[in-house]
């Protein structure tokens, strides 16, 4: 639908539970995450008469991945009185702090993406899809 000649279709920008919540150390990451969610929400706008919908997904603390353990590391390096220094504990804290208690999967991800993506989410333009296990 919508004008103009295009064909319509569906974006998906990555952002950050970290957007939402600001995590400490990481004022750079977060900055940026929130940056996708309001380029999202601008551009749902701005692509709507084209037939186009454009949203964001944000997941948070998916793992384990080497990614898992290396953020864990810089964050029980960093000295800041919100992680632990060991970073094991780190991660066990994290995980706590998640009210499903376990990490998200890669998959669990897709799959928000994939119903993004999909013609059930036809009527979804503008939004930001949390895949937290409840943290956010």
């Amino acid at each position: 639908g919508g004008g103009g000649g295009g064909g319509g279709g569906s974006i998906v920008n990555m952002s950050s539970v970290a957007a939402l919540r600001g995590t400490p150390t990481m004022a750079a990451y977060v900055a940026s995450k929130s940056a996708v969610i309001g380029m999202t929400i601008t551009s749902a706008r701005d692509m709507a008469p084209h037939g186009v919908r454009v949203n964001s997904i944000s997941p948070a603390l998916i793992g384990p991945s080497k990614l898992w353990d290396r953020q864990n590391e810089l964050h029980a390096a960093s000295g800041s009185r919100f992680f632990a220094s060991d970073p094991a504990e780190v991660g066990r804290a994290k995980i706590a702090s998640v009210p499903l208690g376990r990490l998200g999967t890669v998959g669990e991800v897709i799959e928000g993406v994939c119903f993004l993506l999909s013609g059930r989410a036809s009527y979804i333009t503008g939004h930001n899809l949390v895949v937290s296990g409840g943290l956010a």
